[in-house]
């Protein structure tokens, strides 16, 4: 039998690059469809929008107590104009593959020993640091930021992270002229983070490992988040301390780290 494989539009040589006159002019085009209310109607594939979540009363519960943070706004990342995701709905729906492959893993996420913790910066730097969580909290001054987050599985939240650039860690480590990435390690102890469970979970690599060069950690937008919506950290959001970039999809970033 003879194959014939038939090249997709964006895989054809030649084929020519979408003009910057025409993108901006079909942009426009689609902010006038939204101000005169079509947007529902004609491109629901535009927002990806989910239903709020139920808050179970079990959940308050999660919520770290007593450990509110009064940490000023960024004025350049405020995002004015943008309704802030509800706490509701954001404390029961994660990506936290180490304790599930559902969004449902809040429960199963409070098994985390979050104290004592440490962080190890090693590998190409100058100056080696092994920090805890008060040096995270007070060495580092501290903002929130928010951030929006538009995921390909069709839901989006907009989220007040507490936190400090990246490129603060690294200015105080100062990698070697040599150095090009650096590797997240999230925590792991198979007795705790049992993982997805099935076949999956004994073939995945752990602990769970993501990366960036250089370039990307000292970018203005790459963030560690010690808190969220003026407290630390719950536990299923990755406490005590995660990478936040918001260009990076995937499982919206590494959690819990222990090593960088």
């Amino acid at each position: 039998m003879v194959l014939i494989r038939i090249p997709q539009p964006w895989q054809v040589e030649g084929q020519p690059i979408t003009s910057e006159t025409f993108y901006w002019q079909r942009r426009r085009f689609l902010k006038s469809l939204v101000g005169f209310g079509l947007g529902a109607s004609i491109l629901p594939g535009i927002s990806c929008a989910r239903q709020p979540a139920a808050l179970d009363p079990d959940l308050a519960k999660t919520l770290p107590p007593d450990q509110h943070l009064k940490i000023k706004r960024s004025p350049v990342y405020a995002e004015a104009g943008l309704r802030v995701t509800p706490e509701a709905d954001t404390l029961g729906y994660q990506n936290f593959y180490e304790f599930g492959t559902t969004k449902n893993i809040w429960q199963a996420a409070q098994r985390l020993p979050s104290q004592p913790w440490q962080v190890e910066v090693s590998g190409l730097v100058n100056h080696p640091q092994i920090y805890d969580l008060e040096d995270l909290t007070t060495r580092f001054p501290l903002e929130e930021r928010i951030y929006r987050f538009r995921c390909v599985e069709a839901w989006a939240m907009v989220v007040p992270w507490l936190g400090f650039p990246m490129r603060s860690l690294l200015k105080a480590v100062d990698p070697k002229p040599n150095a090009k990435f650096v590797r997240f390690t999230s925590f792991y102890d198979p007795k705790i983070t049992l993982g997805p469970g099935w076949q999956l979970g004994n073939t995945v690599p752990w602990p769970y490992t993501e990366s960036l060069r250089i370039e990307e950690m000292a970018h203005e937008l790459a963030f560690f988040a010690v808190g969220i919506y003026g407290h630390l950290l719950p536990k299923q959001h990755g406490a005590p301390i995660r990478m936040v970039v918001p260009w990076k999809y995937g499982f919206k970033g590494a959690k819990s780290l222990v090593k960088n």
